[in-house]
């Protein structure tokens, strides 16, 4: 069973790993989704409303999907093959709390990136509202399904180098394969049934109704329950002790 000390202590290593290493994460979680952001600003030039909240809500999936499979994913991937997890397992640590203590440092940084996005959208004249709650709702979903599949990932790999190939590939090519930056319509009707499906199409959805204060019931059931599977998953292909 997870300790809440436990962790916070993961959680408190990799915090104070971060000050060390922060360059990564602030690519990932801030200015990477922000040249998006503009970007896709810049190629519509005076977009309406509407269309400025879309792109922000797919630059905040696209922050949440770097964060939590490309960046967390790497920090998984270095801990189980420097090591490392083998002084984690050394401990009287069950692998739910190092995986909830990973979540936890996963979620302090996603807030931080996400305000960074929606204070540089503001300052940009995005006419907006945010409600707390389903933005809250809509970032813990979300980077407990994306951190699901980073584990699933660090479990399975058989290198380092796989391994980061394929959390790299999953973080950006989640988000560039979904219908987050632009309208379903502008991909074919075969493509569309699968990529409306992807975790990062169903967050963005949720995202841009959160940014006006509304809740997307069945878009969070199905990210509560992406997060559900995927976590299991990567519970049961981790093997703690033996790595």
């Amino acid at each position: 069973m997870p300790s809440l000390s436990a962790i916070i202590c993961v959680f408190r290593v990799h915090l104070a790993r971060l000050r060390a290493e922060a360059g990564p994460f602030l690519l990932a979680a801030i200015v990477f989704p922000v040249a998006m952001y503009l970007f896709a600003n810049a190629v519509h030039g005076a977009a309406a409303d509407d269309l400025r909240q879309r792109f922000l809500a797919g630059s905040i999936v696209f922050s949440l999907s770097l964060t939590a499979i490309s960046w967390l994913g790497y920090l998984l991937l270095e801990n189980r093959f420097t090591g490392r997890l083998k002084l984690f397992a050394t401990l009287p640590l069950a692998p739910s709390s190092y995986v909830f203590g990973i979540l936890l440092f996963g979620v302090a940084q996603a807030i931080l990136g996400i305000s960074v996005l929606i204070t540089l959208a503001r300052l940009l004249g995005v006419q907006m509202h945010p409600g707390l709650l389903p933005l809250s709702a809509t970032v813990i979903l979300t980077m407990l399904c994306f951190c699901g599949l980073s584990v699933i990932v660090a479990a399975r790999a058989r290198s380092f180098s796989e391994g980061s190939l394929m959390t790299d590939t999953l973080g950006a090519g989640l988000v560039l394969v979904a219908p987050v930056y632009y309208s379903p319509d502008a991909i074919p009707h075969s493509v569309r049934l699968v990529s409306q499906w992807l975790p990062t199409s169903l967050a963005a959805h949720a995202a841009q109704a959160a940014l006006v204060g509304n809740y997307s019931l069945p878009d969070l059931i199905a990210l509560a329950f992406m997060a559900v599977v995927s976590l299991s998953i990567g519970f049961k292909f981790m093997q703690f002790r033996e790595n």
